[in-house]
């Protein structure tokens, strides 16, 4: 099998001598040639799925046929037949079949040999799946190139460079996947220069119109790469000015280079989490708390966003690492419940409105709860449960036990099934005891005496303990 060398330098090969659009070439010689080099792809993927059928003829004599059966992992979309398809552009498809197969069973040296074959495709400029083609090249040869045991680290920029020359439309997408390959390799310097680049490109048309929401990220990440490089140089910076040769300066520059595109990104409408936090996180280093509470409200009531759960995480958890009173603790995680009842702060947020030794709380930490204790994943919770006990227990000593029963009644139908059957406690008793005690008396208060299904499941599994 060849190595990455190998193989893809037949790639690379036909980026450089692709010069002439195939309309001013002569076609027959290039079919041959592809056809050639593929017969040997066409004759091994028929072999491996062809069904054998034998019918006898009029003379008598057994008649064998070959019927190739389609594959059941590719996408019709990918690799679509045409009516009229000539060996040209069926050597084409089976390569391409052939090289999605490959990657779907993480075959990389097998890909990486149809690969090459598949860069003929290029030649074809007068078709319309050409724009796929080049498309396909980048796409599958960047996941192969960072898959193949063989590949060397200038295989890949090397790839890269060539596919954003060679495809303008791509060229924005390319550079933003560039950047990424060179960020998750401890780069982000030249990752930061790549998208500079990207984003002063200009070629017609297509610099603006097709591609503008792709220079708007890659002006985003831009930013973003200002502060990961603001970061990295902080504690190198803290160092230099207790030695006094002033190398916070440079760190200095970072955080205006950031804040300024960091800014503007997140005043657009959209989910920008990873770009506020790291705003926020510069604007706390420099002591403006004020201002980094602002941005974070900002992304968390502005009606012109989508609606995020993570931006009242953030500013719950800002506000609580700044000491803020619980009111204003309780206020966003009112809306966070709004949006995701299942949250793992509701349990914060139930034992705050019990602290706060008032009715409608009290009462509000019941409806909290019960809402929580309805998804599958908090089922066997040990501590939803104990909060449970909680409310319920304080709802008993304020003389309101009509309220738990009330809203029992609006949810018996669920929890019976959900919660209280016999296979349930023994569930329960497989996984936490306390659990299981925790759950037999709350069901007692709903189903008196040794009428209900858990609580006769749970007396024969262990005796009774009152929960503390």
């Amino acid at each position: 099998m060849q190595d990455v060398p190998g193989a893809w330098s037949q790639i690379t090969k036909s980026f450089i001598s692709f010069k002439v659009p195939f309309a001013a070439q002569r076609r027959l010689p290039v079919i041959d040639c592809l056809c050639e080099s593929m017969d040997d792809i066409e004759a091994e993927l028929n072999g491996a799925d062809n069904a054998y059928t034998e019918d006898e003829s009029d003379d008598g004599t057994s008649v064998r046929t070959i019927t190739r059966a389609p594959s059941s992992l590719l996408a019709p979309a990918l690799c679509p037949v045409g009516k009229s398809e000539s060996g040209f552009f069926k050597s084409v498809r089976l390569c391409l079949e052939a090289i999605r197969e490959a990657m779907l069973h993480q075959q990389w040296e097998e890909a990486a040999k149809y690969m090459s074959y598949y860069t003929h495709a290029l030649e074809d400029t007068a078709s319309a799946k050409y724009l796929m083609a080049r498309e396909i090249m980048w796409r599958f040869g960047c996941e192969i190139l960072h898959h193949h045991p063989n590949t060397k680290p200038e295989a890949i920029i090397d790839f890269y460079e060539r596919m954003k020359n060679f495809g303008v439309k791509n060229f924005a997408k390319i550079s933003l996947d560039h950047a990424f390959h060179l960020l998750l390799n401890g780069q982000p310097e030249e990752a930061k220069r790549q998208l500079s680049v990207a984003e002063s490109w200009r070629y017609g048309k297509q610099s603006f119109t097709a591609q503008s929401q792709d220079l708007r990220l890659i002006s985003a990440y831009r930013g973003f790469l200002d502060y990961i490089i603001w970061r990295n140089k902080r504690s190198t910076g803290e160092d230099a000015d207790q030695q006094g040769d002033g190398s916070s300066r440079e760190m200095h520059t970072y955080f205006r280079q950031a804040s300024v595109t960091l800014q503007e990104v997140i005043k657009q409408p959209g989910v920008w989490d990873p770009f506020v936090l790291a705003y926020v996180d510069m604007l706390e280093f420099y002591n403006d708390h004020k201002g980094a509470e602002k941005v974070l409200k900002d992304y968390a009531y502005d009606k012109t966003f989508p609606a995020n759960p993570n931006a009242h995480v953030f500013l719950f958890e800002f506000l609580r690492k700044h000491g803020a009173p619980e009111r204003k603790l309780m206020k966003v995680l009112e809306m966070l419940q709004m949006l995701v009842s299942s949250h793992k702060l509701m349990l914060v947020y139930c034992s705050m409105l019990l602290s706060s030794d008032d009715r409608e709380n009290t009462e509000k930490a019941l409806q909290v709860i019960m809402d929580l204790l309805e998804y599958t994943s908090w089922k066997h919770n040990v501590y939803a449960w104990k909060c449970l006990w909680d409310v319920i227990t304080d709802l008993s000593e304020r003389c309101l036990r009509d309220v738990t029963e009330q809203e029992w009644q609006k949810r018996k139908d669920l929890w019976t099934p959900l919660h209280f059957r016999a296979c349930h406690a023994r569930k329960d008793a497989q996984i936490d005891r306390d659990l299981l005690q925790l759950k037999t008396f709350i069901a007692e208060r709903h189903f008196p005496g040794r009428g209900c299904e858990y609580t006769n499941a749970a007396y024969k599994l262990k005796p009774r303990k009152r929960p503390r």
